[in-house]
């Protein structure tokens, strides 16, 4: 084994201390220059004592030493926190004095003040009547009217109040006019024809007589009306009174079931079919839109096969542009909801 190995600890340590000596005599040949090299001018302190926030920043710290309870005075045999050091509601015109939600006036016009504390609701929001808690798409202001409650999706007005005409042509109207051909002894064949007098539906050669059932041959209308009778009716002309024909029809459409049009040889006045296409503005049926015909029942939220269906279009008013829907009120009596279209 080598010297080096059996003493390479020491030689180590010779190294240095030769390193050191020559360091040495490296800093006492400069010591001047060194000790200039190594000062550092002492920081001047902060005179500045206006720090922004510095009196809330040392009172929040004292804070935390000191001893935290929640006190509940009693105010008219209620409990209340006042903890907080802040007034939740105030006046306007007062902002000093807290308001009292149990005895001051209506925090919100037309809402009692204990309403918003018996559901838990915050009535400091300006539009706090206009918010929809649950999400059923009746407001506060709705629920407390109707006297649901505004925080069970399940528990809300009539739904009926916010049903609406789909779209601008959301009415669609079918008109048809029923034309008779006179073969004598009492005995008639009709044709349905449209506005603009094109023929859109015949009968077969074989004419029909009064309490007869009219059969078309195409599917429009095929069995849908009863020939009852013809009748003639004095009518003003050209200022003389004229026997004109009238030729009376049955409707057999369950939803217009029993319902007699008169028209005359050429098929006027005519019939109407009329669908409006409804949206509930509601419960998330806001996306879905529906059809319902004229004279026809159905539910809301609309359900097609719905054992229970308890709003009925009534009619709808082409010519005031309006739609009325008949439903049960909760008091039981009959209202109407009406609605406008374009």
């Amino acid at each position: 084994m080598s010297w080096l190995s059996d003493n390479y600890e020491k030689a180590v340590l010779g190294s240095a201390v030769v390193v050191s000596v020559a360091l040495g005599a490296v800093i006492f040949k400069n010591k001047g220059e060194i000790a200039d090299a190594f000062t550092v001018e002492s920081p001047k302190p902060n005179q500045e004592t206006g720090v922004t926030g510095l009196a809330d920043i040392i009172r929040v710290k004292d804070s935390f030493d000191g001893i935290h309870e929640v006190i509940q005075p009693d105010i008219d045999g209620r409990k209340v926190d006042l903890f907080t050091g802040v007034p939740l509601f105030s006046k306007k015109d007062d902002r000093e004095n807290p308001v009292d939600l149990r005895k001051s006036s209506p925090v919100h016009a037309g809402i009692d003040n204990d309403w918003w504390l018996k559901y838990g609701i915050d009535p400091g929001y300006g539009d706090s009547p206009e918010r929809d808690p649950d999400k059923d798409g009746f407001t506060n202001r709705e629920e407390y009217v109707a006297e649901t409650h505004p925080k069970d999706f399940d528990d809300h007005p009539d739904p009926v109040a916010k049903l609406s005409v789909w779209a601008k042509d959301g009415v669609k109207i079918t008109q048809v006019h029923i034309k008779p051909s006179d073969f004598g002894g009492g005995q008639f064949v009709f044709r349905l024809e449209n506005k603009a007098g094109v023929r859109v539906n015949r009968m077969g050669t074989n004419p029909i007589k009064a309490g007869d059932n009219i059969e078309f041959l195409q599917p429009l209308m095929q069995k849908r009306f009863r020939f009852v009778k013809m009748i003639q009716r004095q009518v003003m002309k050209s200022g003389v009174m004229q026997p004109v024909k009238i030729w009376q029809i049955e409707d057999l459409k369950p939803n217009k079931k029993g319902v007699i049009y008169e028209v005359d040889r050429q098929g006027r006045p005519g019939i109407q079919d009329i669908t409006v296409e409804l949206v509930l503005l509601a419960l998330g049926q806001g996306g879905n839109p529906f059809k319902v015909e004229e004279n026809t029942r159905f539910s809301l939220p609309f359900d097609a096969n719905a054992k229970e269906k308890p709003y009925l279009l009534k009619s709808v008013d082409t010519e005031n542009k309006t739609i009325e829907v008949e439903y049960t009120h909760s008091d039981g009596t009959l209202k109407l909801h009406t609605m406008n279209f374009k």
